[in-house]
């Protein structure tokens, strides 16, 4: 499978223009520089309009523009280090990392897999932090490779390594059950990226938590009726319409943006028991 990302879809310390609009027109040429989209024009503009449904500026300086489009020709990622920083409206302030996330209008399921372990991988302050570190744009291409294709680790004599046993520890009772869909207009990123934190968040807090994503690749990690039947709450990231929705009929619901999620999943979770 051809690599996501490669260095000639790499700038680093870049001045891409002053709006995101020209930022974007840029991340475009470099990918149909590279032979991966037909028209950078027809890419931009599939980008923007998806922009112009919600912003994809994520706090911390962080830009993720996205879209499915008929010019790309393969999933790509293009990535700039900008300078100057760029506003794509995150409330915190202008981004100075970018990722252009082109895929496919019909993408196949492994490069979107992929995709999905990038979104991930946006919401970890060490990966982020590590993007912003970088010397090179070789640099660039292996971090992003070992968050999207991590290779197992090796044992001794080249055997793949087993896994520890996991360590005896006392029990602990989870203070909530929880369910939760999250999906977005596209489904590439926001829809994993709200996914992720709240996942890692609930768990810190000691709830259990199952989380179905509705995204590029349909319903994932599905609930089942006995998943909701369950659940203490229910909780619904999203910001288009819920497929099987009536799966929850009679289920108090906590509805809340993706963005939201994504930026303060604490704030999102101490609903939890909240009057409706």
């Amino acid at each position: 499978m051809p690599a996501l990302i490669t260095t000639d879809l790499v700038a680093l310390d870049a001045d891409l223009g002053t709006d995101k609009g020209s930022v974007v027109r840029r991340l475009a040429e470099l990918v149909a520089g590279a032979g991966r989209a037909t028209d950078a024009g027809a890419l931009q503009s599939d980008v923007l309009a998806r922009e112009a449904q919600a912003a994809t500026g994520l706090p911390g300086g962080i830009a993720i523009p996205h879209c499915r489009s008929e010019a790309v020709t393969e999933a790509s990622l293009a990535f700039a280090r900008l300078s100057p920083k760029v506003d794509f409206g995150a409330p915190d302030g202008p981004a100075d990392l970018a990722f252009l996330i082109a895929a496919p209008a019909h993408g196949d399921a492994d490069h979107l897999t992929l995709l999905t372990a990038l979104a991930r991988a946006l919401v970890r302050p060490e990966f982020v932090a590590s993007l912003r570190a970088a010397s090179s744009a070789e640099e660039i291409v292996r971090l992003v490779d070992e968050v999207v294709s991590p290779a197992p680790a090796a044992a001794p004599g080249g055997a793949t390594a087993a896994a520890p046993p996991a360590q005896a520890s006392a029990p602990a009772t989870p203070r909530k059950s929880l369910v939760v869909v999250s999906a977005c207009p596209t489904g590439i990123a926001h829809t994993y990226m709200a996914a992720e934190q709240l996942e890692k968040t609930a768990k810190a807090m000691g709830h259990q938590i199952k989380v179905e994503t509705q995204g590029a690749m349909g319903i994932e990690n599905e609930l089942s009726p006995a998943d909701i039947k369950a659940a203490d709450h229910v909780i619904f990231a999203v910001d288009i319409e819920v497929e099987q929705r009536d799966r929850f009929d009679g289920r108090k619901i906590i509805e809340v943006p993706v963005q939201e999620a994504i930026k303060n999943p604490k704030a999102v979770l101490a609903r939890i028991g909240q009057p409706a």
